[in-house]
């Protein structure tokens, strides 16, 4: 039996006897377009159990064969015409037709005869399309004015579509009076246009269920302004330093852009007509009111921009804390500081101490500019750093002073034990508050000794260095001396700490002598007087 007599009976089979079951393709309508292809899906992922698969075309009243497939013998037979134009799945049993002609549209059949001898089929009905091409924009005027002017734009296209606007990146939207699209889609008409209706660029798609095309992006030039002509200044300080750069930048809402023009204090700056300016190591004389205009040809507007005022200012350097004494002694000097800077004219005067803000007072006094300090009769707190701060509108500058106080020497006294062990250490040590420091001399019972350092050591005490120890610290800034005394015992060789004298310690050493010998003459005694005894025998 041919291959075509066994499809033949099979067929006749499964008509007269077989049982069906659901169609095997996922939908069962779809679209393609002229010159690609379309697959036609199915739900098959296994041929082991089919007896046979058919693919047929139902074209009216005329069924035309495309393939049937044997699986068991891997078995193809395809239709002559269709041997270049089908792929076919033998896994899933989907077919890809193409390139597709205007006369593939119709119904395409799947009928899978399994070995139990069951049934599986499916209709899909293809529909061909025709492809988007040559799609394009025009419009009625090449040039608009805003307010004036009706805009008509008009998408024209080649094959089967519906037609959408978009203006930018959004649908353009219509409004049925001031913006209108006729009945099939393809006619924009723009009354009194603005410039905001056309912020584009417009594009017009013409699509169908398959494919887009879209039109080259239009653009359409509406007039206007100038408008919101802004300037803006580098830096945005209203101060600037002798010395520094100025940038001025102008811009304006225009179409065609606007023309522009600087100006200094109303008058118009020369050859100053580009979007922005700099001017650079400004000077007093470019103190002054800038702004600019702007001047659109086509409407024949002016419009200026904010004035923005400018002062250019010397920068403060050089600040300098200058004393009327360099020595201060607690108690007797008043000093005064002034501050003042080398360059720049400071328009504020702050005083700090220590990193903290000063507090004028009874003894503290600021002058009226507040750039000279006064101290009457400093004390020894008046010590620290005195910082001066000059500022004006375009920068600040500082200076630091150390004020030295000298005074002392106070509060002397000596550190040291008050008794020690015969030849034991001794260190003294002598102090007192003093700027600067103080300088030292030490007596010992009333008499100099050969010492002139803050602290006395003796390596091995003697008797001879007991006694009452003065230290004397002096201020050769001052002329001020301060004394303080300690007094330091000694002991003898041997000597405790217990309270008992060496006379006492040496009675009761012969005592327990004098004990020792009479306990051994009264044992030798004992010994003699048992020897004289006569023997019993």
């Amino acid at each position: 039996m041919d291959f075509c007599n066994f499809w033949l009976a099979l067929l006749i089979l499964a008509v007269l006897g077989c049982c069906s079951e659901g169609s095997p393709l996922l939908s069962d309508k779809t679209n393609g377009v002229i010159g690609k292809h379309v697959t036609f899906k199915t739900t098959i992922t296994s041929t082991q159990d089919f007896l046979t698969v058919t693919w047929n075309f139902n074209k009216g009243q005329v069924i035309a064969p495309i393939i049937t497939s044997i699986p068991s013998s891997n078995t193809e037979n395809i239709d002559e015409k269709y041997a270049s134009r089908i792929i076919y799945n033998k896994t899933t049993c989907e077919l890809q037709l193409g390139p597709l002609v205007k006369e593939d549209g119709g119904e395409y059949t799947l009928t899978v005869v399994t070995l139990m001898g069951k049934q599986l089929s499916g209709q899909i009905d293809l529909e061909v399309l025709e492809p988007v091409t040559d799609v394009k924009i025009s419009s009625n005027v090449p040039e608009a004015v805003e307010f004036n002017s009706t805009v008509v734009l008009t998408c024209s296209a080649k094959g089967s579509f519906t037609y959408k606007w978009m203006n930018g990146s959004d649908t353009l939207v219509v409004d049925g009076t001031h913006v209108q699209l006729n009945t099939v889609g393809n006619v924009l008409n723009i009354a009194e246009v603005r410039r905001t209706d056309l912020r584009g660029p417009i594009v017009c798609i013409a699509e169908n269920a398959l494919e887009s095309g879209r039109s080259a992006p239009f653009n359409l030039t509406v007039s206007y302004g100038p408008e919101k002509v802004v300037m803006t200044q580098t830096p945005t300080d209203s101060f600037l330093k002798k010395g520094s750069n100025l940038t001025l930048a102008c811009s304006a809402q225009s179409d065609p852009p606007a023309q522009l023009q600087w100006m200094l204090n109303g008058e118009e700056m020369p050859q100053k007509t580009t979007a922005s300016i700099t001017l650079t190591n400004v000077d007093e004389t470019n103190s002054g009111n800038y702004s600019c205009v702007a001047y659109n040809a086509k409407t024949n507007r002016y419009v200026p921009s904010l004035v923005a005022v400018v002062s250019v200012l010397e920068a403060l350097s050089g600040t300098n804390i200058s004393s009327s004494s360099s020595l201060l002694i607690a108690g007797n000097s008043t000093v005064n500081i002034t501050c003042s800077a080398a360059t720049g004219k400071a328009e504020s005067v702050e005083w700090l101490k220590d990193s903290k803000p000063l507090t004028p007072g009874d003894r503290v006094i600021l002058s009226a500019d507040k750039k000279s300090l006064t101290i009457v009769k400093v004390v020894r707190e008046d010590a620290g750093d005195y910082k001066c701060q000059l500022k004006n509108k375009v920068n600040k500058d500082e200076s630091t002073y150390k004020m030295v106080i000298n005074y002392g020497p106070v509060n002397g006294k000596v550190d040291g034990k008050r008794a020690v062990k015969f030849e034991e250490l001794v260190k003294l040590t002598c102090s007192a508050e003093s700027v600067p420091p103080s300088t030292y001399s030490w007596k010992l019972n009333g008499t100099a000794m050969n010492f002139s350092h803050a602290v006395i050591t003796i390596e091995k005490a003697m008797v001879t260095d007991s006694g009452l120890y003065t230290c004397e610290a002096f201020n050769p800034i001052t002329r001020m001396m301060n004394s303080a005394t300690h007094k330091l015992a000694v002991t003898e060789v041997g000597a405790v700490d217990e309270g008992l004298s060496g006379g006492a310690i040496a009675g009761i050493v012969i005592g327990v002598l004098v004990a020792v010998v009479i306990l051994a003459c009264i044992i030798k005694r004992k010994k003699k007087s048992s020897s004289d005894v006569a023997s019993p025998y």
